[in-house]
């Protein structure tokens, strides 16, 4: 219901139609029965089928912004971005609202107002349980994995250690990305074994989190 709620208070706001053909900043909200249109020619994408998504804008691009509705990533948005990686940007549709807000009053693009980090405060044990089942099954369910691991709290070592070792190797290059971004001195161990990748591309993002994790610890005991 309370998801169901911030949907409405949104499509309220944009039925106002102030967040629509602005394409020079990539704007381009849309409304409740074109969302509902757009969902459907979507229907076939991973990301939108299995996350229960919702397809809000039509940027004149081949990226969209995805409202999730599956558990736990209910109310946030995501970006399907075609020639790069796809991944949760915003919290709340109240969130991306201000992102859309913040670009019309720079004149920047939307995309350019995304936020480094991934969110990652929801039900982690849920995130975990996904990702692995996942990473599991088929080649769609790994490029849906790909875009949920920057939204992991990079709590659950174990898994970390699984996904490095991963046969598709952009799994393992997205965990070093994502220990690259949030390093930490617990993540060491999962990095090496990034960094020891056979793939080159993984070893490259294991050897950038290694990096990463050497300068929180020298900033650490200084």
């Amino acid at each position: 219901m309370e998801l169901q709620a911030s949907i409405d208070a949104y499509f309220e706001i944009v039925s106002k139609d102030e967040h629509s053909g602005l394409y020079q900043i990539e704007l381009n909200l849309l409304g409740r029965v074109a969302v509902q249109s757009l969902t459907e020619t979507f229907s076939f994408h991973p990301l939108v089928r299995d996350l229960d998504g919702l397809v809000l804008d039509d940027p004149n691009t081949s990226n969209h912004h995805i409202l999730l509705r599956r558990h736990p990533f209910e109310g946030h948005v995501l970006y399907l971005a075609h020639d790069g990686n796809s991944k949760i940007v915003f919290p709340s549709l109240a969130d991306f609202l201000c992102a859309a807000d913040a670009a019309k009053a720079s004149g920047q693009l939307l995309s350019e107002l995304h936020p480094l980090v991934s969110p990652h405060e929801m039900d982690q044990k849920a995130v975990s349980h996904l990702v692995r089942s996942l990473v599991q099954g088929t080649d769609e369910g790994v490029s849906v994995a790909l875009a949920l691991i920057p939204s992991m709290d990079l709590s659950d070592i174990d898994l970390l250690a699984e996904l490095v070792q991963h046969e598709d190797f952009f799994v393992g290059e997205a965990v070093g990305e994502a220990i690259a971004q949030r390093p930490s001195s617990v993540l060491r161990e999962v990095a090496l074994l990034c960094s020891k990748h056979p793939h080159p591309q993984a070893a490259r993002a294991g050897a950038k989190a290694l990096l990463a994790i050497g300068g929180v610890s020298s900033r650490s005991s200084v």
